[in-house]
């Protein structure tokens, strides 16, 4: 039967997106004198043309249409404090491990920061913003020194102490340009994963 049908036999036809129960307007719940026929569509409260948010599937009303989701900038405290960790930790193994490696650290530096970029990525978000790069890359760069000042620190200690400042001379001027080289391999492989932000 078609609706001018019904209407000439004088049925009643409900819209199709009325609840049950329904009987004649609907008054909006937050302008009780606004009739309306619109229901929100995630909360299913009635709501008026002033209170209707567009949402991704018809109409919201202003608590439900509102974005509440994190903006590309804030954080959670668990994503805030693995934002901070994972760079100073990761940073901190590969300076450690640069001044070991010597030559080959300009490429153990390269993939890792790549490798340090991309766990910084998964566990915080698709963040965007100089607060993220901050983190990321000042994190790295901080992580670094520490990983590298305790190299130098242990290796330091190992010396004996007959010919120790000569013995300590000759390493850093042969580590110091390789682990410096290293920090700019982290930071150029975490630049080439997260160029976008």
């Amino acid at each position: 039967m078609t609706v001018e049908g019904a209407l000439n036999q004088g049925a009643a036809i409900e819209p199709a997106d009325s609840v049950e129960g329904d009987v004649g307007p609907l008054y909006c719940y937050r302008h009780p004198k606004s009739e309306t026929y619109v229901r929100c569509g995630r909360c299913d409260q009635p709501i008026c043309p002033r209170c209707a948010v567009q949402g991704p599937v018809g109409f919201r009303c202003r608590q439900c249409g509102l974005v509440k989701s994190a903006t590309i900038s804030s954080f959670s405290p668990r994503q805030l404090a693995l934002g901070v960790g994972i760079p100073i930790g990761g940073g901190a193994i590969v300076g450690y491990l640069g001044g070991q490696l010597g030559f080959y650290s300009i490429f153990l530096a390269f993939f890792a920061g790549a490798f340090i970029a991309e766990a910084f990525v998964r566990f915080v978000g698709l963040k965007r913003g100089p607060i993220v790069r901050t983190m990321l890359y000042g994190g790295l760069a901080a992580g670094f020194a520490l990983g590298a000042a305790a190299q130098i620190l242990i290796f330091m200690g190992a010396i004996p102490a007959e010919g120790e400042q000569v013995s300590t001379q000759l390493w850093l001027q042969a580590m110091l340009p390789y682990i410096a080289i290293g920090l700019g391999g982290a930071l150029a492989g975490a630049y080439s994963r997260v160029r976008w932000f």
